[in-house]
């Protein structure tokens, strides 16, 4: 979880996780609360947890009081992680015997065990878990913002073809990762007419965060400097944003026209090469779309409620 906006994620009850399996996939609802995708997770059937659903997390993890509570025994280090933040926060790792969301599951699976007591700390509240990259690498997921509903698709709900036609209201583009980031990326953004690369992110409860590379490219260094100052929180502490607007977003076939964006100030995004990756889009923009992320095929769809 590299971005959110404070208070982040408070510990919830959802309301009718019963999945329901029907026509080749598998549906259950979730709560969107300030920003985020909050499912209920039963952990070693144990639960409900509040997990947040994350595709830049690349393992899927439980916060260390979980674990302790779980008496899951902690292996070797993980890899130390990455995101907004300066300090460092490395995990261990172990394994979960089942991890039960609605109607999927996944069993035996690695996870790392991270404190998560300092975002937690900033939220105000307790986070169990983060379901990352690993639970979903083999899944057709769609996210219906909108309707609230999460699906898992045994084949694309768009065969034949996996990759349906483009419109104004759906635009749709190949799932490619940059280097060791597991977030799809979205090419053809443009920002007031300029090509700034973004990486599509569940887990920003934010919008669209241009990085300090993306905005000294387009000249909004002195936007930046008199936005509204705003912090977020992630693994490694918090980041400071402001916060504007810009006159033009275009997604591909999809012009957003003027939206409210975040402009990465301090602790975000500065080793970020611009030609790779200029910004990030998160929740506040996806939450008006139905976002479907085929990792079998590699493909993803963005496209606007109601477009048929």
């Amino acid at each position: 979880m590299r971005c959110g906006v404070i208070p982040l994620l408070p510990l919830c009850l959802l309301t009718g996780t019963t999945a329901r399996g029907f026509g080749g996939h598998v549906e259950m609802p979730f709560d969107f609360l300030h920003n985020q995708i909050v499912l209920r997770a039963i952990v070693n059937g144990k639960g409900p947890y509040s997990f947040i659903l994350d595709t830049g997390t690349r393992a899927t993890t439980i916060a260390l009081h979980l674990a302790e509570s779980l008496h899951l025994p902690l292996g070797t280090r993980t890899p130390e992680s990455k995101g907004i933040g300066s300090r460092r926060n490395i995990g261990r790792q172990t394994i979960c015997d089942e991890l039960r969301i609605g109607g999927l599951i996944a069993r035996n699976l690695p996870v790392a065990v991270l404190d998560l007591s300092g975002v937690s700390a900033v939220m105000g509240r307790r986070l169990d878990g983060v379901l990352g990259f690993d639970f979903l690498e083999k899944r057709i997921i769609q996210i219906d913002y909108p309707l609230r509903r999460i699906r898992s698709y045994e084949v694309s709900p768009f065969s034949p073809p996996v990759r349906p036609a483009a419109s104004a209201r759906r635009y749709a583009f190949p799932m490619r990762f940059l280097n060791a980031w597991i977030l799809p990326v979205i090419e053809n953004c443009y920002v007031n007419g300029t090509k700034v690369p973004v990486t599509v992110d569940t887990g920003a409860s934010l919008g669209l965060i241009l990085f300090p590379e993306a905005i000294r490219r387009l000249g909004f260094e002195q936007l930046a400097k008199d936005g509204i100052p705003l912090r977020a929180a992630g693994y490694l502490g918090t980041a400071q944003l402001t916060k504007g607007w810009v006159r033009s977003v275009v997604l591909g076939t999809i012009d957003l026209q003027a939206i409210e964006v975040a402009y990465a100030r301090k602790g975000y995004g500065e080793a970020e090469n611009f030609e790779q990756r200029g910004g990030n889009l998160g929740n506040a923009v996806l939450q008006d779309f139905i976002l479907t992320l085929d990792y079998v095929n590699r493909e993803v769809v963005l496209e606007s409620a109601g477009d048929e």
